[in-house]
């Protein structure tokens, strides 16, 4: 592996207020410290009396050490690094702290106020309401005392005490990984990947800049767009594409444009930087993490390239439930053609990395039938591992390199760091029109400026999270609002190999197995599909049992792959708006029909890596032993094994994937605006436009009428492709006085 003479950009962490008193943050860090603690030889007695650190025997201290040294071969560390890597405290590393204060100020304000009553409690009366067994104040106690409380709370009866453990290990997990200076020393994990060159640029895209200390700014345009996603970047370029300049078009967007310089972000930066609340969504009760874009381009700037088209048992449950036929007709089909086109989504440029051959690879073995899945990336082979933290070569056609330069060079405008934050009406004879839009625009100084978009027409384009939020701000009353919220719940299997994966090379997601698509004849199931291996991604879901496992089970890395089972859910949650911030609450729990879905996908998964070679399986079940092979992975197990295997499976079939405790994802999110012919049935009708609404429209994954059952991408694409038709016609209509009816 040839490592770059630079490295990109880098950027800062956003700059945030603190939520916890001093107090309170020495408490918190001292669990911190406890979920990944420092591990250090005992000399004498007088050492052993810190009680910040794990000290052991010398014999035991050569143990772990053969054991670390074990998990991180065929890397080669200097044992100064692996000591190194064994002394590290979070606490200590001024980066996992400013981190830690990102996600922590992101958190909703009533999730704040219960992680402060519970420091106070552990730090005043740590024996109350069963919180420990312990007088003394936690962060008094020895680390291995600490530790056996967050093992306590794991193992509660009660949901509350096991979401606890959940959240604090998840929280020093996340952040230990995404900053720590010795796991990438241990692992080999580099900064960038091997082919990475220094010079590459975005397309030059200029931002609004408005006056500061004037009070509200006026700004005139004939559409507004709010948003920056994968929706708003096919209705801007069809935009331009059919009037050219002569409709003039502005793009509102609540984060940040990196340039291609900055790409890859790391780790800590660009999951704080480019992703919504810093990367840590969850669900009211904690039983899911959503991940989702907030950034320039949006998801289209951080997902994994993977383009699979919208399947037709989709598109007939979609044309059912909407009561709208075009799903299953051949217009329809023809705006998913033209997004494939337009993004160059080829299969045959694929090389597959380790974690993708082994699914293909071991998916064959068993007769079932996996397939590549194509890369938005113009025909283009594109071996990126780290296109989540931004494509540095400028490759993946989402909307900021393959949908927005067009319209730019047409004269499209765009505002970055616009919190738009409601639509703006006017009365026209008896019915309600859109005319704009309110938002506040934050300087690069941090100077806050209240700005209206006047407009002629308005689309909504900010995503699930999001769309409903802005319409709610806007007094749009539908009973459909905020609701049909659909997830593509994820859980976890990670193979551990005896070569060398460097599971950080070569694209994220390009194989897929949909055998076990359709399990109840009406197009619920899961997928599996191959994990991006950046180790923030894929490392926090680790089942964590101790401290010192922990970094021997994190140092494994190396020769790690983690897939996934993805499902198509049935079954719905919804967003309301919080009442302190105003932003979005994800109410959502993975139903008992969802998760016996992923359940087949985990033990379908387990057969998979098996077969694909792994010496260990090791599903993301919080308090499954994995199973490890004692013969040659490379070879077929013996009978004895297969019954030890199949005897693994009916253990991983009983245990169950119930919440809290086991970690469930979504990087997919879809409904709360959906699309159908009748108001009482969706928020918008046939042509994307609100019910009851003139000249608002909404083109996004929200007005999906179900789970699209496929990463989400292109079906939002051709929806927005499919919208922005209607649009179209609806400007062109209005310039000759005519009025169009939605279509159906």
């Amino acid at each position: 592996m040839t490592t770059p003479a630079a490295a990109p950009v880098s950027i800062s962490l956003p700059k945030v207020a603190d939520v916890l008193t001093p107090t309170q943050w020495a408490v918190f860090m001292s669990l911190m410290d406890a979920v990944v603690p420092e591990i250090r030889k005992e000399v004498d007695n007088a050492q052993a009396q810190d009680t910040s650190v794990i000290h052991i025997s010398s014999a035991d201290y050569s143990d772990t050490a053969v054991r670390l040294r074990n998990a991180v071969s065929p890397a080669n560390p200097s044992s100064d690094d692996l000591e190194t890597y064994l002394a590290e405290r979070p606490s200590s590393n001024p980066a996992f702290a400013e981190l830690l204060r990102v996600i922590l100020s992101n958190l909703p304000p009533d999730k704040q106020r219960a992680l402060r009553i519970l420091l106070f409690l552990l730090n005043t009366r740590p024996g109350s309401f069963l919180l420990t067994s312990y007088a003394t104040p936690v962060a008094a106690l020895p680390v291995q005392d600490r530790i056996k409380i967050i093992q306590g709370w794991s193992a509660s009866l009660l949901w509350s005490f096991r979401g606890i453990a959940k959240s604090i290990t998840s929280l020093g997990k996340l952040g230990y990984i995404r900053t720590s200076p010795s796991f990438p020393a241990v692992t080999g994990f580099p900064r960038v990947p091997s082919d990475w060159t220094p010079g590459a640029t975005s397309y030059p895209y200029e931002f609004l800049q408005f006056a500061t200390g004037v009070g509200m700014v006026e700004v005139v345009t004939d559409v507004v767009i709010i948003g920056s996603g994968c929706g708003a970047g096919v209705v801007a370029n069809r935009l331009a594409k059919e009037f050219g300049g002569s409709v003039r078009v502005l793009v509102l967007e609540k984060g940040k444009h990196f340039d291609a310089k900055y790409f890859p972000l790391d780790q800590a930066a660009g999951l704080a930087s480019m992703f919504e609340a810093g990367g840590v969504v969850e669900s009211d009760d904690g039983s899911i993490t959503v991940t989702a874009g907030s950034c320039f381009g949006g998801g289209g700037t951080v997902n994994w390239s993977a383009s699979l088209k919208t399947q037709e048992i989709v598109l007939k449950e979609w044309a059912e439930i909407s009561k709208l036929s075009f799903f299953e007709g051949p217009e329809f089909q023809a705006c998913l053609d033209r997004v494939y086109e337009h993004m160059g989504c080829d299969p045959e440029v694929i090389t597959p990395n380790h974690g993708n051959r082994v699914l293909l690879d071991g998916a064959k073995k068993l007769g079932l039938n996996p397939k590549l899945v194509p890369q938005n990336t113009g025909g283009k082979k594109h071996d990126c591992g780290y296109c989540t933290l931004g494509c540095w070569k400028g490759e993946k056609k989402g909307p900021v390199n393959g949908w927005f330069p067009e319209a730019a060079e047409k004269g499209t405008k765009f505002a970055q760091r616009f919190l738009a934050e409601k639509v703006v009406f006017e009365q026209k004879k008896g019915k309600k029109v859109a005319k704009g839009v309110q938002g506040v625009w934050t300087a690069e100084g941090g100077e806050k400026v209240p700005v209206i978009v006047r407009a002629k027409k308005v689309v909504v384009s900010c995503g699930t999270l999001w769309s409903p939020v802005i319409l709610m701000n806007s007094g749009i009353k539908n009973p459909q609002l905020g609701k049909n919220l659909y997830l593509h719940p994820v859980n976890f299997v990670s193979g551990v190999f005896d070569e060398d994966v460097q599971p950080w090379e070569g694209g994220s997601l390009t194989s897929v197995v949909s055998d076990f698509d359709n399990l109840d004849g009406k197009g619920h199931g899961v997928k599996i599909e191959a994990m991006s291996m950046m180790p923030a991604a894929c490392l926090p879901f680790i089942p964590w049992t101790s401290g010192p496992d922990f970094k021997v089970d994190a140092a494994k890395y190396r020769r790690l792959n983690t897939l996934f089972a993805i499902a198509r859910d049935r079954d719905t949650g919804y967003i309301y708006r919080d009442a302190a911030t105003g932003r979005p609450r994800v109410v959502y729990t993975p139903s008992a029909f969802d998760r016996a879905h992923i359940l087949r996908g985990l033990v379908e998964l387990s057969r998979i890596l098996l077969a694909g070679g792994a010496r260990e399986i090791r599903p993301v079940l919080p308090g499954l032993e994995p199973f490890v092979r004692k013969t040659n992975p490379s070879e077929e197990p013996t009978e004895e094994e297969k019954q030890e295997f199949e005897a693994w499976l009916e253990k991983l079939q009983a245990h169950g994937n119930k919440p809290p405790l086991t970690p469930f994802a979504s990087a997919h999110q879809m409904g709360t605006c959906r699309m159908a012919a009748k108001a009482k049935d969706g928020v918008v009708d046939g042509s994307g436009r609100v019910h009851g609404v003139e000249g608002l429209y909404v083109a996004d994954a929200s007005v999906f009428p179900s789970a699209s059952g496929v990463n989400p991408m292109v079906s939002v694409m051709a929806l927005a492709d499919w919208i922005a038709t209607a649009l179209c016609e609806e400007i062109r209509a209005g310039e000759k006085g005519e009025e169009v009816q939605a279509r159906l």
